[in-house]
């Protein structure tokens, strides 16, 4: 980020890099426990996470949610690969 960015930027780029670490948390115990019973509710918490993630890099600023796309753009690649491989083998 710029220094020209707003405080309010900021604080959404700080919230992103947050919720990013969560993520990759979670996906880090789903991916040891794929099978599991803590899989639905640990599913469901990310993607609510994603969900509130994707709606503040929305209120960025265009320069600030390039940044923040790139941040994300890793987490989500292997969240979309590795659900897709999880939903593919239970339909």
């Amino acid at each position: 980020m710029t220094l020209t960015e707003n405080s309010s930027d900021t604080f959404s780029f700080r919230l992103v890099e947050h919720n990013v670490a969560h993520i990759n948390e979670h996906l880090e115990a789903m991916q040891r426990d794929a099978h599991g019973l803590e899989f639905g509710p640990w599913k469901l918490e990310v993607d609510d996470i994603w969900k509130r993630t994707f709606e503040i890099i929305n209120s960025m600023n265009e320069a600030v949610q390039k940044n923040a796309l790139e941040l994300i753009k890793e987490t989500w690649t292997i969240y979309i690969t590795h659900y897709n491989v999880i939903s593919g083998a239970e339909d």
